[in-house]
């Protein structure tokens, strides 16, 4: 065969290469090519979304992590983010202050609160700075009562908020409502086997009380019959009669390990820890894996009681 020969195959195939006659491209599976736009507030809620909706579903967080829920402010380029979603998950319990720019971003999307049917604790804060007031402080002239947004810290919770984000999933994309059923049966059992597991391990405490810096954990005291005692409420550092008070809880109480949220500056609980000789552990509220973040949480606490 003559080289001219030869050659008139491959120039054959370049000329329907870059014609377009041949793709090389991958075929693009169904998932790939269809799904649910879902934005998040927070990270374990964009978790819960993808325990639900799993490869039917891309998930956006609005906030990032490491970023304070409590003090965020949404950009205009994290606005972007909302404008292409079928489905926003909030918190719903008072955290997204600035729900109203989400909704301008995009309001055809479904709304989903995630709080819906949960039974909401109250917290107080005040009306003049937007902070707590502490025992002991008289900076502040009036508080009223708010809603603890901190509640998926509470398999309980947690598994209404499954639910909450399945029925969202299902009016979005009523096809597939087979598909996020079994998955939200799936994880309600997981869910369900995590409760299970911590009553069983905080019922053989004797000891109830533990402090955390940020009071993040209040449906999770509630839950399983323990007192949190908080160093901060909202964002406000205690003044120094607080601090003295929470050191004498913690003689009292023989009481060593002081719990940090590591999205807050843990000055005001190493100095107590330092007054009392005990240690500064971090556990964190907005960590991504909800089930083994969550058996750590009650591992660190169980043992700080038993201490």
């Amino acid at each position: 065969m003559s080289l001219r020969c030869a050659l008139v195959p491959a120039l054959i195939l370049v000329a329907c290469l870059l014609c377009g006659c041949i793709s090389t491209d991958k075929p693009t599976s169904a998932e790939e090519t269809s799904g649910i736009n879902v934005v998040a507030t927070t990270v374990p809620l964009g978790h819960f979304s993808k325990m639900v909706g799993r490869d039917r579903v891309r998930v956006d967080i609005l906030v990032p992590p490491g970023t304070n829920p409590h003090t965020f402010e949404p950009s205009p380029s994290k606005l972007v983010e909302v404008e292409d979603a079928d489905l926003y998950v909030k918190n719903g319990a008072g955290l997204e202050i600035w729900m109203e720019k989400i909704i301008q971003a995009n309001g055809d999307m479904l709304v989903v609160d995630s709080s819906a049917r949960v039974d909401l604790m109250e917290t107080t804060d005040s009306d003049d700075h937007g902070h707590a007031a502490h025992p002991g402080d008289h900076d502040v002239h009036e508080n009223i009562l708010m809603a603890d947004p901190h509640i998926w810290l509470s398999p309980k919770n947690g598994m209404i908020i499954v639910e909450n984000i399945c029925r969202g999933l299902i009016e979005v994309d009523p096809d597939n409502a087979d598909f996020y059923q079994k998955n939200r049966d799936d994880n309600l059992s997981r869910l369900r086997e995590l409760d299970f597991e911590l009553n069983s391990t905080f019922s053989e405490t004797d000891r109830e009380e533990f402090i955390v810096l940020h009071p993040s954990w209040s449906y999770f005291a509630r839950d399983y019959g323990l007192v949190q005692v908080p160093i901060l409420e909202s964002e406000k550092e205690p003044g120094p009669r607080y601090l003295a008070e929470v050191v004498e809880v913690a003689r009292r109480k023989n009481i060593t390990t002081i719990f940090v949220d590591p999205n807050f500056n843990p000055k005001s609980a190493e100095i107590i820890a330092r007054e009392i000789d005990g240690r500064v552990v971090p556990l964190d509220p907005l960590a991504e894996n909800y089930i083994e973040n969550m058996r750590h949480v009650g591992q660190e606490i169980a043992s700080s009681l038993d201490g």
